[in-house]
C-alpha cells in the first residue's frame, strides 16, 4: 500500500483516481485522433496518386491514333522523364488486340497485367500490384473500343507507392511525437489542476491536526465554496462536542457539590456523638466523600481528555507548583526543577495537568526529608516527567497497593490516600501511564508518560 505522503501512488486517494481517469481519457482521445489523422492522411495521399494516374491515362489515350491497317500507334508519348528511365517506378502500357503491346522504356522487359474485365468499357479500375522490382504499384486501367473494324485497346498506367508510403510514415512519426508531447502536457496540466484543486482538502487536514495538537480551536471560514459546507459542519460538530463535554462536566460537578453538603451535615452531627454506631457511620461517610472526590476528578479528566484543540504548558505548571507547594509545608523542602526545554506542551487541559502534578508533588513533599527533584522532557510525541524524593520510598511489593484507591500504607500522614490513584486515573484517561520506582535521591520515584502537543 502506498504511503500517505505519496497520494499519486495511493489507489484509494482522490488524487490518484482523478489523475488516472483524466490520463486514460486523454490517452484514449489522443489515440483516436492519431488513428483518424493518419488514416485520413494516407487516404489523401492515395487519392492524390489516383488522381495523377487518371490524368496520365487521359494523356496516354490522347496520344494514340489508328493506323491504315487497323492497328494503333503512339503519335505522342507522355512527357514524363521517369517513363524513359528503366525501372524508375513510373510505367505505362497500351495493349490492343492482334498486336504487341506498346510500353514505356521504364518497363524494360517487364509487362503490366492485362485488364481483368471488359464488361465496363471506358470505366477506370484502380488496384495494387507488384512491379518489375517487386515494388508496390498503384495501377490504373481503362479499356476503350475504337470504330470498325472494332478493336479493344487497354491503357495502363502504374506508379510506385513508396514515396506516398514514406510520406505517410513520416507524417505518422511526426504526429505520434506531437501527440505524445501534447499528452504529456495535458497529463501534467491535469496533475497540476488536481493538486491545486484538492489543496483546500489538505488545508482542512492540516487544520484538524492543528486542532488535535491544541494550536487552534476551529476551522477557518475562508474556504472554497464547494468545501465551505464541510468546514461549517466540522465546526458545528466541534462546538457540539465541546458543549456536550462542558455539560457533562458541569453535571458531574453539580452532583458532587449536591452530595458534599448533606455528607458534611451528617459528619458534623455524628462527630458530637461518641457511640460505636456513629463511628461506623462516620467511616462510611468518609468513604462516600472519597468516592465523590475520586469520581469527580475522573469525570473532569474524561472531559479534558476527549476535548479537541486543547493543550497546556507543562513547564509553566511545574515551575508554578514548585514555587507554591514548599511554602505550604511546615518543613523546609528544596524542590529542584530540571526542564529539557521551554515550553513543554501537554495534549490536555491545564486544570487536569495541574491536578495530576499537584497530587504527585504534594505527595513527594509530604514524604521527602529535605529534597524533591522534578525532571521533564519531551521524547518524540510523549511528555516524560519524573518526580523523586529523598524520603523512605515504597517497597517493591507494596507499590501496587499504593496505586489502589484509598491504599494508604502509613496512616501517620494526613490525606485520603487518593493522590496516587487520581494521578494514575488522569494519566490513563489521557492515554498515558504512571509507574513507581526507586529515586536516585533514595526515596520514591514517580514516572509519568503523557501525550505531548506541538
Amino acid at each position: 500500500m502506498a504511503s500517505p505522503q505519496f497520494p499519486l501512488l495511493d489507489r484509494k486517494s482522490l488524487t490518484f483516481r482523478l489523475i488516472v481517469g483524466a490520463s486514460l481519457l486523454c490517452g484514449a482521445t489522443l489515440l483516436v485522433a492519431y488513428v483518424l489523422l493518419t488514416t485520413l492522411f494516407d487516404l489523401h495521399l492515395r487519392r492524390g496518386v489516383d488522381a495523377e494516374l487518371v490524368d496520365r491515362l487521359d494523356d496516354l489515350a490522347a496520344g494514340v491514333e489508328r493506323t491504315g491497317d487497323g492497328g494503333i500507334a503512339m503519335v505522342r508519348h507522355p512527357d514524363v522523364p521517369k517513363y524513359e528511365r528503366p525501372l524508375s517506378g513510373q510505367y505505362w502500357q497500351v495493349e490492343a488486340e492482334g498486336q504487341p503491346p506498346i510500353r514505356s522504356r521504364s518497363l524494360w522487359d517487364g509487362r503490366l497485367p492485362a485488364a481483368t474485365s471488359r464488361s465496363q468499357l471506358g470505366q477506370i479500375s484502380l488496384r495494387e500490384i507488384k512491379g518489375p522490382r517487386s515494388e508496390r504499384l498503384r495501377l490504373a486501367q481503362r479499356t476503350l473500343q475504337y470504330p470498325a473494324p472494332a478493336a479493344y485497346v487497354t491503357f495502363s498506367v502504374a506508379a510506385d507507392l513508396a514515396p506516398a508510403l514514406a510520406a505517410a510514415r513520416q507524417f505518422s512519426r511526426i504526429l505520434g511525437v506531437s501527440l505524445a508531447v501534447l499528452g504529456i502536457g495535458l497529463v501534467s496540466a491535469v496533475v497540476l489542476q488536481v493538486r491545486v484543486g484538492l489543496r483546500p482538502l489538505g488545508g482542512i487536514k492540516a487544520a484538524l491536526a492543528a486542532i488535535r495538537a491544541g494550536k487552534i480551536q476551529r476551522l477557518s471560514d475562508d474556504a472554497p465554496t464547494e468545501i465551505a459546507p464541510l468546514a461549517q459542519e466540522l465546526n458545528a460538530l466541534l462546538d457540539h462536542h465541546g458543549s456536550l463535554i462542558d455539560r457533562a462536566r458541569g453535571q458531574a460537578g453539580d452532583l458532587a457539590h449536591a452530595l458534599k453538603t448533606p455528607l458534611a451535615v451528617l459528619r458534623n452531627e455524628l462527630e458530637n456523638t461518641k457511640t460505636p454506631d456513629c463511628k461506623v457511620a462516620l467511616e462510611q461517610i468518609q468513604i462516600m466523600s472519597d468516592a465523590v472526590q475520586h469520581h469527580l476528578a475522573r469525570a473532569q479528566a474524561i472531559g479534558g481528555a476527549r476535548l479537541l484543540g486543547v493543550r497546556a504548558d507543562a513547564a509553566h505548571a511545574i515551575e508554578a507548583l514548585a514555587r507554591t507547594l514548599p511554602r505550604m509545608s511546615d518543613r523546609d523542602i528544596d524542590v529542584e526543577v530540571q526542564l529539557a526545554s521551554k515550553p513543554l506542551w501537554f495534549a490536555g487541559e491545564a486544570q487536569d495537568l495541574s491536578e495530576l502534578l499537584g497530587n504527585l508533588l504534594d505527595n513527594a513533599c509530604k514524604w521527602a526529608s529535605a529534597k524533591v527533584r522534578i525532571v521533564a522532557a519531551r521524547s518524540n510525541d510523549r511528555l516524560k516527567v519524573e518526580i523523586g524524593d529523598d524520603g523512605p520510598g515504597i517497597a517493591v511489593e507494596q507499590r501496587a497497593v499504593a496505586l489502589q484507591r484509598g491504599g494508604r500504607l502509613d496512616e501517620r500522614k494526613p490525606g485520603s490516600g487518593l493522590g496516587l490513584t487520581i494521578a494514575t486515573d488522569l494519566a490513563q484517561l489521557y492515554g498515558g501511564s504512571l509507574t513507581l520506582g526507586q529515586s536516585p535521591l533514595g526515596g520514591l520515584k514517580v514516572e509519568l508518560d503523557l501525550p505531548a502537543a506541538d
